[in-house]
């Protein structure tokens, strides 16, 4: 029973990360009725870029001390004494980097909140009004170009990155079996969906989810209530940047960062594609419900089998329900 609980909060933690990703997706299908094919790797320039504001430009010669490891004098009085990898050291190892954490995470977003504006205002906005099929496809041609583009900038992988939270060991007993979790999880899991929350409640009660949510439903009519379309658009796209810029600094941090990170988005779109396209409640449950799945398969099959787990269950829903979870019926499919 222990084990089981052990893979179920792995799975929960996995699964919150899933639906950070995923509300990038939904974001830009509502506002804009595009299926964004390329947003694993939006996910990829968003660790690349916290790879760069954290790790980089702190070890530069013209960068200051204190930005690549800060150390005031109390922080190494800390340190004294203290046994290896115990909790309160993995603490103040995390304190020492704050500085180029924040730096990263505020680059992070920045920059890939312009990369989400350029890919809107270049690509995306010259075909309103065009074929919704000819945007998909621009986003398909987005991931060759996203791609090779990190490989030219970047190296093909890059060093650790900072952990955003005390990676300390967490213990405890249950059922008789010893849980074993670390705290940089559990906060990347509060995080992930604390940003979730922010964003569903963005688009349910604010005049800018208001607009994005009339113009799903029609642009012609948004158009005549003083909408501005062009705008709604590149609000979504900056805010799947924005979440994506997120969403790859815990993955860098969780699994390194490579170019191949981009290939991560095509298992998350299939969770999208379980929990409806146009919900944002149903795939918050379809992220939870893989993550969990994937734990439970890696426990008893081993780790190759829990890699086809989205696809099998998206499947699975999409035979049974059509839409999704809880999405719309007269949502297109492609």
């Amino acid at each position: 029973m222990g084990q089981f609980v052990q893979f179920a909060i792995n799975g929960l933690m996995a699964g919150a990360i899933y639906a950070l990703i995923a509300v990038g997706i939904v974001s830009v299908y509502k506002a804009t009725k595009v299926v964004n094919f390329a947003h694993g790797y939006l996910i990829m320039f968003g660790a690349y870029f916290y790879f760069t504001f954290s790790v980089i430009i702190p070890n530069q010669p013209w960068a200051p001390d204190w930005l690549a490891s800060w150390e005031p004098g109390w922080l190494l009085a800390q340190r004294e004494g203290l046994a290896m990898f115990s909790p309160m050291g993995a603490v103040l190892d995390w304190v020492s980097n704050v500085p180029r954490i924040l730096l990263g995470l505020i680059g992070a977003l920045i920059a890939n909140a312009v990369v989400g504006r350029i890919v809107e205002r270049v690509l995306m906005r010259p075909l309103m009004g065009q074929s919704v099929f000819a945007m998909i496809m621009v986003t398909v041609g987005l991931i060759s170009i996203m791609s090779g583009t990190a490989s030219l900038i970047w190296t093909a992988d890059a060093a650790n990155v900072p952990f955003i939270a005390p990676n300390m060991p967490i213990r405890f007993e249950l059922f008789g079996t010893t849980i074993f979790l670390f705290g940089t999880d559990l906060v990347n899991m509060i995080l992930a969906l604390l940003l979730f929350a922010s964003i569903v409640a963005f688009v349910k009660f604010t005049k800018g989810g208001v607009a994005i949510r009339a113009t799903a439903e029609d642009q012609s009519t948004a158009y005549s209530m003083g909408i501005s379309v062009p705008k709604v658009f590149s609000r979504a796209w900056v805010l799947a940047s924005t979440t994506g810029a997120i969403a790859g600094a815990i993955l860098a941090t969780r699994n390194g960062i490579s170019p191949s990170l981009g290939l991560f988005g095509f298992s998350v779109l299939a969770i999208v594609l379980m929990g409806g396209l146009d919900s944002y409640v149903g795939v918050l449950i379809a992220a939870m419900s893989v993550g969990v799945l994937e734990a439970m398969t890696q426990w008893q099959l081993g780790g190759s089998w829990a890699e086809i787990v989205p696809y099998v269950a998206v499947l699975v829903v999409l035979i049974w329900r059509p839409h999704g979870l809880m999405g719309q019926k007269e949502v297109e499919r492609i």
